[in-house]
């Protein structure tokens, strides 16, 4: 089926069963696409290897039907989507617990991060199939009219809810982050850097900070989402305390 053939090539990065299981939205949006392109992948083939001849009326219609086909497959797949995806939020409650977070000392003991990292989790993972279909609808599915308002709006509403989440995503990964950094803060405790020299250690945030750092970045890239990735790595310069002018430690991060 190629890249984007059936439900291997959609789901991409971490797309193992065992993830899938844990994450129904993202798993029912990967079915709905990856059963879509599955079925328009093999018309758009037979639709482009009909002959384009004026005079052969039959071939005409055949490229015509396969077309309108790939449309349909195309806009009802999008429309479970998209409908899949606005009951995200409203599902998830790592979610709702990270929107209604105020910073609090007291709020940061008693959150499930867990339950957070998990909902971020699915979010970047439902991120990266739409915008997988997304580049497969717009390549594999041709339009006849592509200078019309429906054809250059095509994708819109899947587009939107695209856009929507990857800045939704890229608010609340910064925000987990920061708990998470918080949290590794206050319970940090010197770390012996080399077995047998006890006066040689480290604060263990050092190691802790690196480590949600590269996680949130890798979780970001996961989105296919350029701004996704550009405000986390924002975040962990912030975080760092780099700037262009003093590197690490002139920002007031973790130095």
């Amino acid at each position: 089926n190629g890249e984007h053939g059936g439900h291997g090539g959609l789901g991409g990065d971490g797309a193992d069963a065992g993830t899938q299981r844990e994450q129904p939205h993202a798993q029912t949006i990967t079915v709905i696409l990856g059963e879509a392109s599955s079925l328009i992948q093999p018309l758009a083939a037979w639709r482009d290897a009909i002959p384009h001849d004026a005079e052969i009326t039959d071939c005409s219609m055949l490229r015509k039907m396969c077309q309108e086909a790939m449309d349909i497959l195309d806009l009802e797949s999008q429309s479970l989507a998209v409908m899949v995806g606005t009951w995200f939020g409203q599902d998830q409650r790592g979610i709702s617990a990270l929107e209604h977070d105020n910073h609090s000392e007291n709020t940061q003991e008693n959150v499930d991060l867990l339950s957070m990292e998990a909902a971020l989790e699915e979010m970047a993972f439902m991120c990266q199939v739409i915008s997988r279909y997304c580049v497969f609808s717009q390549q594999i599915i041709v339009k006849n009219n592509a200078t019309t308002t429906t054809d250059r709006n095509y994708n819109s509403n899947l587009q939107n809810l695209l856009t929507e989440q990857s800045l939704h995503y890229s608010t609340l990964e910064t925000r987990l982050a920061t708990m998470q950094f918080s949290q590794a803060l206050s319970l940090a405790s010197p770390q012996l850097i080399e077995l047998g020299r006890q006066n040689l250690k480290v604060p263990s945030i050092v190691e802790d900070a690196h480590y949600l750092c590269v996680r949130a970045i890798e979780r970001a890239a996961g989105t296919r989402s350029e701004r996704a990735v550009w405000t986390v790595g924002h975040w962990v310069c912030e975080t760092w305390g780099v700037d262009e002018s003093g590197g690490i430690g002139s920002g007031g991060g973790v130095f």
